[in-house]
């Protein structure tokens, strides 16, 4: 009885297997493409179809450059107090900001071109190395000293000559409490994108003259466009970072701020591929 079921069994896979085998092959020689008909125009099937790129194409690259003025100026001014109570750090840092805001408004600075960039109030903690009197089981011990006040400005001014007037009024605000950030020529947003726009075109066409010259070179002519990517590169501006307003500038006597912000060297890159016949 044993075998017989055993047999059974066996004959079972068999079948299973045999099904699986053949239902594999129904499946691999179906046809499940939808049937679109291309040359009805008023048929809208949600079905994607790809052409195959041209074979002859060639591809050029250009790049074209241009040196600007800035004509924007942006200033980060950083307000810092520290007071062994957190609410009379905030109320001194407030003073501060205050006469700063006066300084600036004194020398023409509109307002819609200073704005707060960051205002935090973070506990201030000295550490101490300390074991036990065997030298074992060393650690560090914290202690709260105090709070710290922390007020920043960002100013984007679009009158560059004022610049050097700025940073000498705000010397004389909160002494060892008035700092600068950075300080950093660059371009307005519409000056930018009208610079964009004409450097994109001048290198599409350099890319384009390019191309047509490799196609006369190889006895072809040049045909449509078939790709393109472009890059535009503003150099980094290193500008002025971390200067303590609150040192040398503020000994009486010291000469005049001068900022110089020079020109800056834009360029854009476009890449194109063309069909050649």
């Amino acid at each position: 009885m044993a075998e017989k079921t055993g047999s059974m069994i066996v004959a079972a896979a068999l079948l299973l297997a045999l099904g699986v085998v053949a239902g594999s092959y129904l499946l691999s020689q179906a046809d499940y493409s939808p049937e679109v008909n291309v040359s009805d125009i008023t048929s809208t099937p949600n079905v994607y179809v790809s052409s195959n790129p041209p074979e002859h194409v060639i591809t050029a690259s250009a790049t074209v450059y241009e040196k600007v003025a800035p004509d924007l100026l942006a200033i980060r001014l950083r307000v810092q107090t520290q007071d062994t109570d957190a609410k009379d750090s905030q109320e001194r840092n407030a003073e501060v900001m205050s006469e700063l805001r006066d300084e600036l408004e004194g020398l023409g600075v509109p307002e819609d071109e200073i704005q707060s960039s960051g205002y935090r109030v973070e506990v201030v903690r000295e550490s101490e190395y300390v074991c036990n009197k065997e030298g074992y089981n060393c650690h560090y011990e914290y202690e709260v000293v105090g709070y710290r006040t922390v007020h920043s400005l960002a100013l984007s001014m679009t009158d560059l000559d004022k610049g050097g007037d700025v940073l000498d009024a705000a010397t004389g605000v909160g002494v060892n409490e008035t700092f600068v950030d950075s300080i950093d020529f660059t371009l307005q947003r519409d000056t930018r994108e009208e610079l964009e726009k004409e450097l994109l075109e001048d290198a599409s066409s350099a890319a384009k003259e390019k191309a047509g010259k490799i196609a006369a070179g190889l006895g072809e002519t040049l045909g449509k466009a078939v790709s393109a990517s472009e890059s535009v590169y503003y150099p980094y501006s290193y500008g002025y970072r971390g200067y303590d307003m609150a040192m040398p500038m503020a000994e009486a006597g010291a000469p005049p701020t001068e900022l110089s912000p020079g020109e800056m060297e834009v360029s854009a890159t476009v890449n194109a591929g063309f069909e050649i016949g």
